[in-house]
């Protein structure tokens, strides 16, 4: 085969040699040496691919230019090589469903029977498909580096280029998906991101890649000294894998990936003795089995993974103590029975406080209650359930109190018998329970425990079953129907009366204080064709005239006051709005005269002018009274005589009338002053 590749070679040589000679004096081909000697980078590049598109024959020299200049150091011109490489190894280097063959794995006994033309052909593409293979791997040994390099816009840029290559071609496939992979572990947070989302684009564009990538992705979570950030992530990648009931074989490695997992983080919080161990991490991990475990099909052997389950319920977080039931119930419904040391464990951690702060921990927690209570055939451990969760309805908001009065209802209507009207009363006859029950301890293991006869409720008793439920009556149905909110006061008088709640919705979104407000900033939707009526009150706007001509029947419960304050509130704004009508239109008849009367004598004052008369007089009085106020107050001057002064005062103008003269000398002596009267000023 070495003769045959030195062959090979020297005809390749000398066809890509004829066709220099041929284009060296063209008007292109000067043109293009010049571009690459003086042009631009973006030129030197454009230029550079032309030659290699042109033909892949004798374009060999420029695509190693291209290779030399992404190995520099100028990022620029590393981003812009970058590209031009990329798209000539996609679009027209490399074949599309097939790999290239390195010269050595040819056979000599193709070229038997070949013309000499032929047969120097047929080298010459061996040849040429050999080099091209060699370049492509130099070109994935830069784009390494550059995967590598510290700027992040560089490494996006790179992993971009990777996923291409690997969706579109299979060349060298196991290396772009050992280079996507890594990126897993990358410290900045939106580049590794960024690698989940292309692995999980690239499963689904090609499923049947589903069992490589999972592969690899194991050999980067048990790498040695592989960090817990690119463990998580790579967790994050497995956990959003949606299978096929077909998959059985990829599920249960995933679930064995994720309970392997599990051992490695809880024995790291073991030995650092943290208080929690990595919570993020277990919840992924959990995630991943609820998720994957259907999938397993045949019996699995995970009862040495329960038993490690069972221990850490009660020292793990809320959300991860959840999600731990929740994989305990799906494991132990396959097996056919849900055991006494489930319903224990779920029944001691209802009262962990943290699952009940939060609404996605409460929905959840509800949830697995209700397939819990199912389940279980044992009446009286049902009714302790109910009676804890009505003891945690108690102090809890709307949204918690609905969700539970709604799956007290359903049980009402599958188990019947478990609720007996005795449960509503006051009082209940005593009876005894068994004296001996399994008692589980803080490890998980169980033992015997020996005590005296039940004759009473007890609401710290471990085991449901042996917590007097039985002698104790539901008396929080009664608190719950005297609740501040009407939705919670019907569905509790609901339950109470044994009827069904008719109820479809979300309790956890219908029956919040956001929701409530919401409906007061209803943005009113765009305007359609077609004419689609409104599935319920909660849909219109409480401001609309359609929410408030609904009949009271059709409103919500939670909305009953706001309609009813709404409709009467419409109502009296028309009634003012009808009296203020009714006093406009009925003017009285002597109010209207009165108010022509004096609009006309308003207008004759107008034509007489007798304003501008009244005017003058009243400045010529007040210009008297200045000239008065100078000599005195006649009323003054009056208070001050005697009575004898009056009377010959008095005499004295009498005498003057009856003779037609006043004389002014004995008004001298009598007074000593001029006085002139108002009377005497009008004769005047």
């Amino acid at each position: 085969m070495a003769d045959l590749k030195e062959e090979a070679r020297h005809s390749f040589e000398k066809v890509r040699h004829d066709a220099g000679d041929y284009r060296r004096d063209g008007n292109k081909s000067r043109w293009t040496k010049m571009v690459i000697k003086s042009g631009t980078l973006a030129d030197k590049v454009a230029a550079l691919t032309l030659a290699v598109k042109q033909s892949p024959r004798t374009g060999l020299g420029s695509l190693d230019t291209l290779l030399a200049m992404l190995r520099k150091k100028s990022r620029r011109e590393q981003v812009i090589t970058l590209d031009a490489i990329s798209a000539l190894f996609k679009d027209q280097l490399l074949p599309a469903d097939n790999k290239l063959a390195k010269f050595e794995t040819h056979s000599a006994d193709a070229l038997k029977g070949k013309s000499k033309a032929e047969r120097e052909e047929t080298l010459i593409e061996w040849y040429l498909e050999d080099q091209l293979k060699e370049r492509y791997f130099s070109f994935l040994m830069a784009l390494e580096t550059l995967l590598k390099d510290p700027i992040d816009f560089t490494r996006l840029k790179a992993m971009g280029v990777t996923y291409d290559l690997l969706v579109s071609k299979p060349e060298r496939e196991e290396k772009l998906l050992q280079m996507l992979v890594n990126k897993l572990g990358d410290p900045e947070k939106k580049v590794a991101s960024k690698a989940c989302q292309f692995l999980i684009r690239l499963i689904q564009q090609h499923p049947n890649m589903k069992p490589v990538v999972v592969e690899e992705v194991e050999r980067l979570i048990y790498r040695p000294n592989v960090g817990a950030k690119a463990q998580y992530y790579a967790l994050c990648f497995l956990v959003q894998i949606k299978l096929k009931d077909s998959e059985n074989i990829l599920a249960v490695k995933l679930v064995k990936i994720y309970f392997s997992l599990f051992k490695c983080s809880v024995s790291l919080w073991a030995i650092t003795a943290k208080k929690d161990p990595n919570p993020k991490m277990i919840s992924a991990i959990l995630s991943g089995v609820n998720r994957t475990y259907p999938f397993t099909k045949g019996p699995q052997n995970l009862m040495e993974h329960i038993d490690m389950l069972f221990r850490y319920i009660y020292t793990v977080t809320a959300q991860v103590g959840i999600q731990i039931l929740m994989l305990l119930y799906q494991v132990m419904e396959r097996e056919g029975a849900i055991t006494d040391r489930f319903y224990m464990a779920l029944y001691r951690k209802m009262m962990d406080p943290e699952l009940l702060t939060h609404p996605g921990r409460s929905s959840s927690l509800l949830n697995l209650l209700y397939k819990s209570m199912k389940r279980d055939e044992s009446v009286t451990r049902v009714k302790a359930f109910i009676k804890r969760i009505l003891q945690l309805a108690m102090t809890q908001l709307p949204p918690f109190i609905c969700g539970a009065l709604i799956i007290i209802s359903e049980m009402l209507k599958m188990k019947p018998k478990a609720f007996r009207a005795e449960l509503f009363q006051a009082t209940l006859a005593n009876k005894v329970g068994p004296s001996h029950h399994m008692e589980e301890e803080e490890d998980g293991t169980t033992k015997p425990v020996s005590r005296t006869p039940i004759t009473e409720y007890s609401a710290v008793a471990r085991n449901p079953l042996y917590c007097g439920a039985e002698f104790v009556q539901i008396w929080e149905l009664h608190a719950l129907c005297r609740h501040y909110h009407p939705s919670v006061a019907r569905f509790a008088d609901c339950v109470l009366q044994s009827k069904p709640i008719q109820y479809a919705g979300d309790p956890f979104e219908d029956f919040t204080s956001i929701h409530f407000l919401d409906r007061f900033v209803y943005r009113n939707p765009k305007k359609k064709a077609t004419d689609k009526t409104q599935d319920s009150a909660r849909d219109l706007p409480v401001l609309s005239d359609q929410y408030l001509n609904l009949p009271k029947k059709k409103i919500p419960d939670d909305e009953q006051f706001l309609h009813r304050y709404l409709t009467q509130k419409l109502r009296q704004k028309k009634a003012n709005a009808l009296d203020d009508d009714m006093e406009v239109e009925s003017v009285a008849d002597s109010e209207f005269d009165q108010f022509l009367d004096e609009y006309e004598k308003g207008q004759a004052d107008v034509d007489m002018d007798f304003a501008a008369d009244v005017n003058d007089e009243q400045e010529e009085r007040e210009a008297l009274d200045d000239d008065a106020s100078l000599f005195g107050d006649e009323d003054d001057d009056q208070d001050n005589f005697s009575e004898g002064e009056k009377d010959a005062l008095e005499a004295a103008f009498s005498s003057d009338n009856d003779e037609g003269e006043t004389e002014d000398d004995d008004v001298d002596e009598i007074d000593g002053e001029s006085d002139v009267s108002d009377d005497d000023m009008d004769d005047d």
